[in-house]
């Protein structure tokens, strides 16, 4: 009887062990499971937004199909993603080693740069995240994608788009960065270093938008933007920086001329992002102009010309 009741024990003992070791699993399990996104543009397609999917095998043979049929799907029903305009479609695609190629029919090309820079965005950042799949090309119809200056654009990976969203959103970073106001004439730019915390996950174009709006701190310097000039969007690749701006913008201030406005904009960009020229829209619009010769569409280089040498009065 007691050799009996050993051995009931030693099951006993055995199942409860086999049955903890199970509930490890399954929480490990549940702990590295990988959530997946698909990206699509706002309603004003000025903005990426993203939406969360559970593949039904995390697959390259089963992924990239569903996505590319989804993002195919132009009827506007519950599987397609508003993305690609109408008239441009992924005409092939095929993986060379760890590398996803995409080609677009002909129409690809006719899409503002400021659209195109999203779209982009949004389909290298969902199809890197297909297991095996390191970076993405484009070619359009079978020829490289260029950039503004007919280079070719190449393999992308996720650093080669300004990352807006951040996981630490309580970190903050400590910067100095060189703002662009203006003097007494209105007609000249004024350097004015800034330091500055802000928000980690904030990309530093933003806080550049922010810090001119708030206007100088250096006595003689005077604001070259209105106070309520908003970023509503703000994209860097190919090294040019797109900055979509709220119509607070053209709120014209008294005394300061079109084009120190714009280069104030233009300067304090470039001197602290990773660019080299610098498109600017208004609510989305990139059809106006802010003065003569001064339209949304230009891509603005800096402007060294307007900058007061420190030697002025």
């Amino acid at each position: 009887m007691k050799k009996f009741l050993c051995i009931l024990l030693s099951v006993c003992l055995l199942g409860i062990s086999l049955s903890g070791c199970q509930i490890e699993v399954e929480e490990a399990r549940t702990e590295t499971a990988k959530g997946y996104s698909y990206y699509y543009l706002d309603d004003e397609e000025t903005e990426l937004l993203k939406e969360d999917y559970s593949p039904e095998a995390e697959t390259a043979d089963f992924m990239i199909p569903y996505l590319l049929q989804r993002y195919g799907d132009k009827s506007g029903g519950e599987d397609s993603i508003n993305l690609l305009p109408q008239e441009v479609s992924i005409d092939s695609h095929e993986i060379d080693g760890a590398v996803l190629v995409l080609d677009f029919n002909g129409q690809y090309s006719k899409m503002s740069r400021a659209k195109e820079i999203l779209v982009r965005a949004g389909l290298v950042r969902t199809f890197l995240q297909v297991p095996g799949i390191q970076s993405v090309r484009f070619t359009v119809n079978g020829s490289p994608l260029q950039d503004s200056r007919n280079n070719n654009i190449g393999d992308m990976n996720a650093n080669t788009f300004v990352d807006f969203s951040g996981e630490d959103m309580d970190s903050y970073s400590y910067g100095v960065f060189t703002l662009y106001f203006t003097d007494k004439s209105g007609e000249k730019l004024v350097e004015e270093q800034r330091k500055v915390y802000y928000r980690r996950n904030l990309p530093k174009e933003r806080v550049v938008l922010e810090q001119l709006a708030k206007g100088p701190m250096v006595k003689g310097n005077y604001p070259t933007i209105p106070e309520g000039t908003t970023a509503l969007s703000v994209t860097t690749a190919d090294r040019i920086c797109y900055i979509n701006l709220g119509s607070g913008f053209l709120e014209h201030l008294s005394g300061v001329s079109d084009e120190v406005s714009v280069y104030s904009v233009v300067n304090s960009l470039l001197a602290a992002c990773e660019a080299d020229r610098v498109q600017i829209a208004v609510d989305g619009r990139t059809d106006g102009s802010f003065g003569e010769n001064l339209p949304y569409y230009k891509f603005y280089e800096k402007n060294e010309g307007l900058v007061q040498a420190s030697s002025e009065e």
